[in-house]
């Protein structure tokens, strides 16, 4: 995505729906604005009356809300209002912006603005032909997913032969060399040997923005209801070939959440739904889910949690601000520790 032309033509459509003006800063004064890392722009939008509103602009692709709360999180630490720019939002994505507080505006003219002196809420505008989506990277694909995964949470694993990786991650030998090239050619691993990752936690926050769209959807989710409330308090899931993941395992992590939703990594569900008498229900708080890694190899550590990686990415997924908050939590506590290894989360 050129992310010069997406705030171009998202300016140009917000002043063709609103006749609101809106203005890229220029770029001496944003390398003085003051901050830690610093958004993709700032931009001034005059409203009708009043002086003009300067926003921090963050320039992606958003089809889903899934990664929302990641951006509504990071954007806590900005002195400026956020505004997400977009090639195009969804009308779902919009509804689940405006919830968030959330400011936006794409490039077919759908916008929520919601500033002292200035509402807009634009919905329902259609994609444009630019904004269609091209054919996804090899390491966004499900296969490619778990293989990013593998290699962010086994540390070495990056410089290793093809076939142990395939192993792995459980997917077919051919797929690796495509996505090792994938990650290469957009900047995540080095172009030289040893191989090495590149950027550990923006690799990280892509991963965890699209495992819950691309590769979750195939982990077979079932929804049960369990007899009594608390009836994961204290219950050791190793035995049972599963691993707690969600609320669950945030909990476990950081002592700080008081889970709700109850969810489960598992390669056996039937010995865990019949020991507990769960019982089917679509709206039930307990959550099943296939493993897509080897579950063995986590058990021989004793943990009973399922990779911190993962348990961000179920929690950021939700959009809940109490998990998108103990998300960043884990963040602080387990993935940006030694995110400048070359080879390791």
């Amino acid at each position: 995505m050129n992310n010069n032309a997406t705030l171009t033509q998202a300016i140009s459509a917000l002043r063709a729906e609103t006749g609101l003006l809106a203005t890229n800063v220029a770029q001496r004064e944003r390398e003085s604005a003051p901050g830690g890392t610093p958004p993709d722009a700032w931009i001034d939008i005059a409203p009708p009356q009043g002086h003009p509103v300067r926003f921090a602009a963050e320039i992606k692709v958003i089809d889903r809300f899934t990664a929302l709360g990641a951006l509504h999180a990071r954007a806590r630490h900005w002195a400026e209002p956020p505004l997400l720019v977009a090639p195009f939002v969804t009308a779902e994505a919009a509804r689940q912006c405006r919830s968030l507080g959330l400011n936006f505006i794409d490039a077919a003219g759908n916008a929520y603005l919601n500033v002292p002196g200035c509402f807009v809420y634009v919905t329902g505008r259609a994609r444009t032909v630019a904004a269609r989506p091209a054919g996804r990277f090899k390491s966004l694909t499900p296969a490619g997913l778990r293989i990013v995964f593998a290699l962010l949470t086994r540390p070495g694993l990056v410089a290793a032969p093809y076939r142990e990786i395939a192993a792995a991650a459980g997917v077919a030998l051919g797929s690796v060399g495509d996505v090792l090239a994938d990650l290469q050619a957009r900047g995540h691993l080095a172009p030289r040997e040893p191989r090495r990752i590149l950027a550990t936690a923006a690799l990280q926050e892509e991963w965890a923005t699209h495992f819950p769209v691309t590769l979750r959807p195939q982990l077979q989710a079932r929804r049960f209801t369990a007899p009594a409330p608390n009836w994961w308090k204290g219950l050791n899931l190793q035995p049972l070939n599963a691993a707690w993941g969600g609320e669950v395992a945030a909990h476990h992590l950081t002592g700080y959440l008081e889970p709700e939703q109850i969810t489960i990594y598992t390669a056996a569900p039937e010995p865990l739904i019949l020991k507990h008498r769960l019982r089917p229900d679509p709206d039930g708080a307990v959550k099943l889910l296939d493993t897509f890694w080897p579950l063995a190899e986590d058990a021989a550590t004793g943990s009973e949690t399922v990779h911190p990686l993962l348990v961000y990415a179920d929690l950021m997924a939700t959009t809940d601000p109490r998990n998108i908050d103990t998300a960043q939590r884990i963040r602080t506590q387990y993935l940006d520790v030694g995110n400048d290894a070359p080879d390791s989360p």
